[in-house]
């Protein structure tokens, strides 16, 4: 079994540095108090780089503070090469909750582009495959 390391940031690594998923931890399973989990994808407008490059700051303490003004809690905040400049991943007391933050964020200017993708767990997943089974689903025309 790999040793888990908690990061900085709340997330856990093996000692090896890839993410593992203890029992029990949210992206596992989600029962009881556990929150659901949204993934975000985020776009700056070459104006947000220029500050940023004159100013550096760090994003991920002020997408903290937005997430947890509702209640929610920021699991992790990445840059990235290619068609989104950054990833979130949070967890929120709800989708309202989740909007109100995706909200907050689009309408501050800053973002070309703001995604974000409400996360199943693997369980909740064969549930509603469990469900889909009863569906009794008709092509259009047919």
């Amino acid at each position: 079994m790999p040793v888990i390391v908690p990061s900085r940031s709340g997330d856990t690594r093996a000692a090896s540095g890839t993410f593992t998923d203890p029992p029990g931890h949210p992206l596992v399973e989600r029962k009881g108090d556990v929150m659901p989990l949204y993934l975000s994808r985020f776009s700056y407008t070459p104006e947000t780089w220029a500050r940023l490059i004159v100013h550096p700051e760090d994003r991920a303490k002020a997408a903290q503070a937005y997430i947890e003004s509702v209640g929610g809690k920021l699991h992790g905040f990445w840059y990235a090469f290619g068609t989104h400049d950054g990833y979130n991943l949070w967890e929120a007391p709800d989708n309202v909750s989740m909007a109100a933050v995706a909200l907050a964020i689009s309408g501050g200017g800053a973002l070309s582009s703001f995604e974000t993708t409400v996360l199943l767990t693997v369980d909740e997943t064969m549930d509603a495959l469990r469900k889909a089974e009863g569906i009794q689903y008709r092509p259009p025309g047919g």
